[in-house]
């Protein structure tokens, strides 16, 4: 088997090539293709059981944004509505506010059942447990409830002072707490709109990282504040990792936690200050009792001043209306304005109606003793220095007169007890400086949670106490107020908190895990998409630390910063230190791009089937072949083996020095190279779209080769090895560097060719060995570029008429005869760039030239851009076509039809002439005359116009046999190869 010729695959099921607008696409997804391979990333979906109608019709109402509104609201009320009642309302708006919290506790049933159907982790999840919490804890705010859990104020066992305070503080403070939980409903509802707007973020992002484009400014620090912003886009995934919801999601749970359990815990880890000594309520409330105890055993007059006196001083010192006043009455004097409960009913609590009624009687305070306290007060506030260290402050007229009457107020209680007193506040006046605007007649006017019943206990036995017991109840609506007001600040404090905690909890964790962690995948995802933007991704990874590194010089320190480096409290080794995550970010990056060099376009698919496969580590490498239709180009090192004698182990340098030039134009004009092999590279250009996109491919790729053979003789690089004395020794002192290239365009095997050992990503197909034999023949024809019929037959009609017909012939692999073009091109008539002299290219420099090429290479699809424009206005191409006039053309042409018609005769004497009409030796003219010359220019009988080309015209025997001149005038490499045959 000859060497260079391609095992030939079977050629899969497809619809043939029937004509030039018949064309078959690139090849397949994977998406398309049949295969079982689970993508990374992908959650397996739980088996549902609900009808979908269901599930559509609960996330339509879930995701609604008035029903998101509704329950925002309805949370926000939740958090608040209790302390907004207690702090503008009285009683009697109670039954409202009992209706919106069943309205809150209906529809956070109706979220958490919508829920369970329309999210699929919702349900036994930590938020669905907090939700559940929360909707219980609104039933504490229900009136009725709330008066249940703080107890009867008529109870014995309760009405202790110390007990009292300590069981009323601690109810309300658990009560408390626990509405601190529905503070996650509103964290939880603006962590769904977070989410949400994060979304639209990141789609934003996404559209704007794709208007990127490469700049091409010389400056080092031009970069505008629009071009970082977009840069550093690039630093964010689009998707959020399942790594960083979980994160996010453990850390969110871990703050609810410590947050709830420290408001709830550290109240309970101090003393109580009712702990710390009696109040003067219940202090006051035994000397009454005593002066009245007295005043029944005596009946004296005296003992009932007594009693008077006591009863007055202990209203007067627990003054209400003291409270309404700016301050008190004496600027340095204390009085009832600093306290938040005064008294305001005060009467006797008993079973007996007719014991109630003759201590009721007894009771009553004379309008007399009213009047003497009227005057205490006076004297006491008189001046500031004979004032009293604490003084009582004034009553009204209107209280006066009602201290003065007798305890007629009957105000019985649910259970049957009986109560007779006064109240202070039993209506509603209006007396300059005071005004009582809600009357409270009865205690129970006023809710359980703003009034506080104070009872003897000195000398009071069980029985004496339920047998009848003095009542003196306390208004605290402002204590209520103001610790109603504090429960809001307290609220606001802990949605801030709490939002600052999870932020900052999770901010360090985001910033030197998480984010490098979801930029690693995104460059995975990306890598796994599309293999060969790999190279991309690193250009935009350089492009991101290149903006940092210039944004960060034009970047003044302040004094701040000046000042911690100089005490040493900050160093810039901090900033400069290069984290794992961040070397294993550009490790990624750089396997990738090693994998796009390495497999190339046609072992993308290998990559992309073996990376969208995450259910297993193994590779899969012997991924089946996809057919693809393509233009294949072939190109060959002359001279290689020669060449390869004498470089040695420099021979290296040198085909890399031709592969440099010959891949970047490829590349330029959207092609790809395939595979290397010594002297010889591959190159495909796949063909997709409509006629006039792949018609604008196959000039590309003419013009690719055109570009390289210029490239090539003009480049200093490889003008040096003209002189190279081994060089000159073997080939003669006129060698140069040469290339011969063919194009032609079929079907082909893309996929891995190999085993489980080692594979080559290549194509397979008998177009490449029809490729390889075109490219072979330029030896025949003298010619530097050969073009098959069948890609001249799809490019542009102005490219084709840069093509001259010189034969047409059959080739091995080939079962219908193809035409053979040629390019005409004199490389002979170029000269060799000045050198640039010595640079050192730095990596920004190489960034700024792919950037530079990529924008090159982007601009050549725009669709005013003719390939065969940039033909003719390439001075090149135009230096080396000077040499063929239009005379020439013509005169070979009818040489050639009498040659295809079988007039060798008259084709003899066209040839000879267009063979030295150059200058030079026209090497198709010659190729033709020596292939008449066998058959002494007599064509056979059996002549058909068609020449059997073959691999054997290519054998080293008939190379020898031509012996032809190349356009140097000196022996070509073949020649030299045979001088030592037999």
């Amino acid at each position: 088997m000859q060497s260079g010729v391609k095992v030939l695959s079977p050629v899969p099921h497809a619809t043939p090539r029937a004509h030039s607008g018949s064309r078959v696409e690139a090849r397949p997804t994977l998406r398309q293709q049949p295969t079982t391979i689970s993508k990374m990333g992908q959650r397996q979906q739980k088996p549902s059981y609900v009808h979908p109608t269901v599930l559509k019709v609960t996330r339509y109402i879930v995701e609604h944004r008035l029903f998101s509104l509704l329950t925002a609201l309805l949370t926000i009320y939740a958090l608040t509505g209790d302390d907004m009642r207690l702090i503008f309302t009285h009683k009697p708006a109670d039954p409202v506010f009992d209706g919106l919290t069943l309205l809150c506790i209906v529809v956070f049933v109706l979220e958490i059942v919508l829920c369970m159907f329309a999210k699929d982790d919702y349900f036994l999840s930590f938020f669905f447990v907090l939700d559940i919490v929360s909707t219980v804890t609104l039933v504490i705010d229900l009136t009725w409830v709330n008066d249940s859990l703080q107890g009867s104020e008529e109870d014995m066992s309760n009405d202790r002072v110390s007990g009292t305070a300590k069981i009323g503080t601690r109810t309300s403070r658990v009560v408390r707490v626990l509405r601190l939980i529905r503070i996650i409903k509103l964290y939880k509802a603006i962590y769904e709109a977070r989410q949400l707007q994060k979304k639209k973020e990141e789609m934003a992002k996404q559209s704007a990282m794709e208007q990127l484009y490469p700049g091409n400014s010389d400056d080092e620090d031009s970069y505008d504040d629009m071009e970082v912003q977009q840069a550093s886009m690039t630093r964010v995934p689009g998707k959020e990792s399942r790594v960083g919801k979980k994160l996010s999601e453990k850390t969110t749970r871990r703050v609810i936690l410590l947050v709830l359990v420290m408001m709830l815990v550290l109240p309970y880890l101090k003393v109580e200050d009712a702990q710390q000594f009696p109040t003067s309520a219940g202090y006051g409330a035994d000397v009454i009792n005593e002066a009245f105890n007295q005043y029944l055993q005596s009946n004296t007059t005296e003992d009932k001043a007594k009693y008077d006196k006591a009863m007055l001083q202990y209203i007067y010192y627990h003054n209400w209306f003291t409270k309404q006043l700016a301050s008190c009455p004496v600027t340095d004097s204390d009085c009832s304005w600093t306290f938040d409960s005064h008294v305001f009913w005060v009467g006797f609590v008993s079973n007996e109606e007719s014991v109630l009624l003759d201590r009721a009687s007894k009771a009553r305070v004379e309008s007399s003793a009213v009047s003497n306290m009227e005057s205490l007060v006076s004297t006491t506030m008189e001046g500031s220095g004979n004032a009293w260290i604490y003084v009582f402050g004034h009553m009204p007229s209107k209280v006066q007169t009602i201290l003065g009457l007798s305890w007629s107020r009957s105000c019985p209680l649910p259970s049957g007890t009986k109560r007779r007193g006064i109240s202070l506040l039993a209506e509603a006046f209006v007396e300059s400086p005071w005004q009582v605007d809600y009357a409270v007649p009865c205690p129970e006017n006023l809710r359980r949670a703003e009034r506080k019943k104070y009872t003897p206990r000195l000398n009071v036995a069980t029985s004496q106490f339920e047998e009848l017991h003095f009542a003196f109840y306390f208004d605290l609506r402002p204590f209520v107020k103001q610790e109603s007001l504090f429960n809001l600040l307290t609220v606001l404090f802990v949605c801030v908190m709490l939002l600052l905690a999870s932020i900052g909890f999770a901010n360090d964790a985001n910033r030197l895990v998480l984010y490098p962690v979801e930029n690693m995948i995104a460059k995975v995802e990306t890598i796994r998409a599309n293999p060969l933007a790999a190279m991309k991704v690193a250009d935009e990874e350089f492009k991101v630390e290149e903006i940092n590194r210039a944004k960060a010089a034009k970047q003044e320190k302040t004094r701040f910063q000046v000042a911690m480096e100089l005490f040493g409290c900050s160093s810039r080794k901090d900033n400069t230190e290069i984290m794992e995550t961040v070397i294993l970010e550009k490790t990624i990056i750089k396997l990738g791009s090693l994998l796009a060099l390495g497999f190339g376009e046609a072992g993308a698919n290998i990559i992309e089937h073996n990376m969208h496969g995450m259910d297993s580590a193994c590779v899969d490498a012997m991924v089946e072949g996809t057919r693809v239709e393509c233009i294949i180009g072939a190109t060959r090192i002359r001279d290689f083996s020669t060449a390869t004698e004498v470089l040695q182990a420099k021979v290296m340098t040198f085909v890399n020095q031709i592969a440099e030039i010959v891949h970047g134009v490829v590349d330029e004009f959207h092609g790809a190279a395939n595979k290397n092999n010594g002297d010889t590279f591959l190159m495909i250009w796949r063909v997709m779209g409509d006629d006039e996109k792949v018609a604008k491919l196959a000039d590309m790729s003419i013009l690719a080769f055109t570009r390289i053979l210029g490239a090539i003789h003009r480049t200093p690089v490889l003008a040096s090895y003209r002189g190279h004395p081994g060089l000159q020794q073997r080939l003669g002192k006129n060698c140069r560097v040469n290339l011969s290239s063919g194009l032609h365009y079929g079907w082909a095997i893309e996929g891995a060719v190999g085993s489980e050992f080692k594979i080559d990503a290549s194509y397979l197909s008998p177009n490449v060995s029809i490729a390889e034999t075109v490219e072979r023949a330029t030896q025949i024809y003298g010619v530097s570029i050969l073009v098959a019929e069948s890609v001249v037959s799809i490019c542009s009609a102005p490219m084709a008429a840069k093509c001259r017909l010189i034969d047409r012939v059959i080739i091995t692999g080939s079962v219908v005869p193809m035409d053979l073009y040629v390019i005409d091109l004199d490389y002979m008539s170029l000269t060799v760039e000045p050198p640039l002299g010595p640079q050192r290219w730095t990596t920004r420099d190489r960034f700024k030239v792919r950037q530079f090429l990529e924008h090159e290479k982007d601009q050549k699809l725009a669709d005013g851009v003719k390939m065969v424009n940039l033909f003719n206005e390439n001075a090149d191409i135009a230096s080396m076509r000077f040499r063929y006039t239009l005379e020439f053309i013509h005169v070979f042409n009818m040489g050639y039809q009498n040659y295809s018609q079988g007039e060798w005769q008259v084709a003899q004497r066209l040839l000879l002439r267009t063979r030295d009409m150059l200058g030079v030796e026209d090497g198709p003219s010659i190729a033709v005359l020596k292939f008449m010359e066998r058959t002494n220019y007599e064509a056979p009988d059996t002549w058909q116009g068609i020449r059997d080309l073959g691999h054997a015209s290519l054998s080293l025997t008939h190379l020898a046999a031509l012996f032809f001149h190349d356009k140097t005038g000196s022996p070509s490499l073949f020649q030299g190869c045979l001088r030592g045959l037999p």
